[in-house]
């Protein structure tokens, strides 16, 4: 099988993502896809327990889930059984609940690696949120990861990429939008700076791309925007130049680019030319173009460890 195909799985594979049958007789079946680092999962069944632990399984992705059912509740380990309704499940540490299911329920996964999700928020939530509201965005992301898992023809290595570049866009708009913007301890500021961030981490590969069109996609003026990001002592043009040598690099590093050019990587992640991507690199990571995809295990490592720090 190839990388990314739609593939079916049983209760053992199952096991492997963190989802298994309390009840032994229940027989669990699921569709899978893995376009890359992003894991993709549907699954359904009649009235059950699920015991679910994606923290030991995936301990380094966060977890959308969206769920639909009746008769839903949960429990954590030593906890007490609370109902819970259909909706979305954010979980940036992953979950670690058992779900009771009093009818048939039918849940959609998106696995994303929590260091993908660092551009859109300076510091991912430390507890899950049950979402039952529906929003426009969430709605489409459900349906387009359904849409991904039901059509089952083989994907190209650009096509694979797209999946996941996407599911992971949606994802963290979904926590900048609905997760991270409801704190009460996030600053005005500190707000505006992570909205300015996620539009420069989703256009970063726009050439035309400027501190003026973001501080208008953000509506704040340019020199507002300007002193927010001093505060942090960096720039909205500094963090342009940033997000577009990560995008690159994230090319550079993933072996399903390597029949695109240097030229054309540098055009991609949004710079002039070859050189401003070079002088980019060397700056924030120490190493050039075709050092990156001379060392790419080094290379993904170092991005983990700067989300972490961030």
């Amino acid at each position: 099988m190839n990388p990314g195909d739609v593939s079916e799985i049983g209760s053992v594979e199952l096991i492997t993502h963190g989802v298994r049958a309390v009840d032994d007789r229940t027989t669990l079946r699921a569709t899978q896809r893995t376009p890359g680092p992003v894991i993709l999962l549907s699954l359904q069944g009649p009235a059950t327990e699920l015991a679910i632990d994606t923290v030991t399984a995936h301990p380094d992705h966060a977890v959308f889930a969206f769920v639909e059912g009746s008769g839903l509740s949960a429990k954590e380990q030593h906890g007490p059984w609370l109902p819970i309704e259909s909706g979305l499940v954010v979980a940036p540490p992953g979950i670690a609940q058992h779900v009771r299911c009093a009818g048939p329920w039918h849940i959609t996964a998106a696995y994303v690696p929590r260091a993908a999700l660092g551009a859109f928020v300076s510091a991912l939530p430390a507890t899950t949120r049950v979402l039952e509201e529906r929003r426009p965005l969430d709605r489409a992301m459900q349906a387009f990861v359904e849409q991904v898992l039901d059509v089952d023809d083989e994907a190209t290595a650009i096509e694979r990429y797209a999946m996941e570049h996407l599911i992971v866009e949606m994802s963290g708009a979904i926590l900048l939008d609905r997760v991270d913007t409801a704190s009460a301890q996030r600053s005005p500021h500190a707000a505006l700076r992570d909205r300015a961030v996620a539009v420069i981490a989703q256009q970063c590969g726009d050439p035309g791309l400027n501190p003026a069109v973001v501080a208008r996609e953000v509506q704040s003026s340019l020199r507002q925007l300007q002193l927010v990001f001093a505060e942090a002592e960096n720039s909205v043009a500094g963090e342009i130049r940033h997000q577009r040598a990560r995008l690159a690099r994230s090319l550079l590093v993933d072996s399903r680019f390597d029949v695109l050019s240097i030229e054309q990587i540098s055009q991609r992640a949004g710079f002039h030319s070859p050189i401003s991507l070079r002088r980019a690199l060397e700056e924030d990571y120490g190493t050039t173009p075709r050092g990156l995809r001379a060392h790419r295990g080094a290379g993904q490592r170092s991005d983990e460890r700067e989300t972490a720090a961030r």
